[in-house]
């Protein structure tokens, strides 16, 4: 290494040209996906907009739905892509890509065309199916193994606030006088400042410049879920990862029906729970970074967060029995005040923020344990299986807890499955943590 470059490694990590436009350009784009996607849902259903004939409750669901199976459908593709050529090329295309997207979406919301916003959340749902596994692949090019935890901790942490903002804003805005011009132009400046930040990053030069594209979407998704499963050593970290989404995306289905039809509370406490969420992501995230300079071990961290996540969502299944402790008892829903003057409330509020500090423990070492074994040739193709579980992941937690709800189940009772899994998964990444130690030896 020159001289030259120790003074670049020594450069703060969040300030460095090797970081600092990749993060800025995730945070801006992941902000977008949720700005979008959230404004449309609640156009939908607060102003009870119906396309073709299909009523609001059905639109909703088949909005987020739109999203997630373009996401899928492109991710094996992307790999190919993201290896095949430089790969801060690919995420600079990726970015002016969302502009196009966002110009469409600006149309269709001054002109009230909402079934061009439904083409613009696929086409998102398609760009990020780009810029994940390129963004995962070119970490490891540009940050150095042991800077991989907190580059994956910092952008897990900071993406989780800003999809609440984009979510809160997103729902806020659209109704609001004026709303669509001026959700338009935030969305069109996100994408500028999104692409201009990642015009800074260095280059990533390609590692398969020979690798021929498949076109065929199915084929190319069941070859690159095989490509990943014949190493073992990176595709054990991702379904790892994946389990993480199917926690997150059972809390986030489970607790506006849970706050409104159980405990009998408004939207003001159901927006609560999801800030206490949401920070307890980013100091969790944070809480890594420090662990991972203590411990030296990355699965030892994702051990005592899958410890975190059994106690909570225990915790929260047993609070779900006695659900009377917690809910509003006088006429109509409670508001915040009511909520917060209820002791089990703060036991309530804290398991889910532990739930949330404790996934994050767990899924960042994963993220940076795939990227570091992952082979530079064939990176970003193995990496884009991981996208493609963990939409999988979350989908069948969807599906799970719709399947509990028509079998009569308490909402409650989707953490108690969590809980029972993530004991075997504790099991497994212990022993695991116990190879690698021996592997540091």
């Amino acid at each position: 290494m020159t001289n030259n470059d120790k003074t670049i490694r020594q450069q703060p990590l969040l300030l460095s040209r090797r970081f600092m436009p990749l993060f800025v350009s995730q945070i801006f784009g992941a902000f977008n996906d949720q700005f979008l996607k959230l404004a449309l849902i609640t156009m939908v259903t607060w102003k009870e907009l119906s396309m073709a004939g299909i009523p609001p409750e059905q639109l909703v669901p088949i909005a987020g739905g739109i999203f997630t199976g373009f996401f899928f459908l492109f991710s094996g593709m992307a790999g190919q892509v993201a290896d095949k050529f430089d790969k801060a090329l690919v995420l600079i295309r990726v970015k002016q890509a969302e502009i196009i997207i966002m110009i469409l979406a600006a149309i269709g919301l001054v002109f009230h065309q909402h079934w061009l916003l439904l083409i613009c959340v696929g086409l998102m749902g398609a760009q990020s199916a780009f810029f994940s596994p390129t963004r995962n692949a070119v970490l490891p090019e540009w940050l150095s193994k042991n800077e991989l935890v907190t580059g994956n901790a910092l952008i897990n942490g900071f993406v989780a606030v800003s999809v609440l903002l984009g979510q809160g804003l997103g729902s806020y805005l659209i109704i609001t006088k004026g709303g669509p011009l001026f959700v338009a132009g935030l969305l069109l400046l996100f994408a500028v400042l999104g692409l201009y930040a990642i015009s800074k990053a260095p280059p990533a030069p390609s590692t398969s410049p020979e690798i021929k594209i498949d076109y065929l979407i199915f084929p190319t998704i069941l070859k690159t879920l095989g490509f990943a499963a014949k190493r073992p050593k990176v595709f054990r970290p991702m379904l790892g990862t994946a389990w993480y989404y199917w926690l997150v995306a059972a809390v986030l289905i489970l607790m506006p029906t849970y706050i409104k039809s159980v405990l009998h509370y408004e939207r003001s406490v159901f927006i609560t729970i999801m800030v206490i969420f949401t920070i307890g992501a980013l100091v969790g995230a944070l809480a890594t970074m420090v662990f991972n300079k203590l411990v030296k071990n990355a699965l030892l961290i994702s051990a005592i967060g899958a410890l975190g996540i059994i106690a909570s969502t225990l915790d929260l299944f047993w609070l779900g029995e006695h659900s009377e402790r917690i809910a509003f008892v006088g006429a109509g829903l409670g508001d915040l005040p009511d909520f917060l003057k209820v002791v089990s409330a703060k036991r309530f509020m804290f398991d889910l923020g532990l739930a949330a500090f404790s996934a994050s423990l767990f899924v960042i070492p994963l993220n940076a344990l795939a990227q570091e074994r992952a082979d530079k040739k064939h990176r970003a193709r193995l990496l884009a299986a991981g996208a493609l579980l963990l939409n999988a992941s979350t989908t069948l937690s969807q599906l799970s807890v719709y399947a509990m709800s028509k079998m009569g189940l308490a909402p409650h009772f989707a953490y108690l499955p969590i809980a029972f899994v993530t004991i075997f998964v504790l099991v497994y990444v212990t022993y695991r943590a116990r190879i690698l130690r021996k592997e540091m030896l």
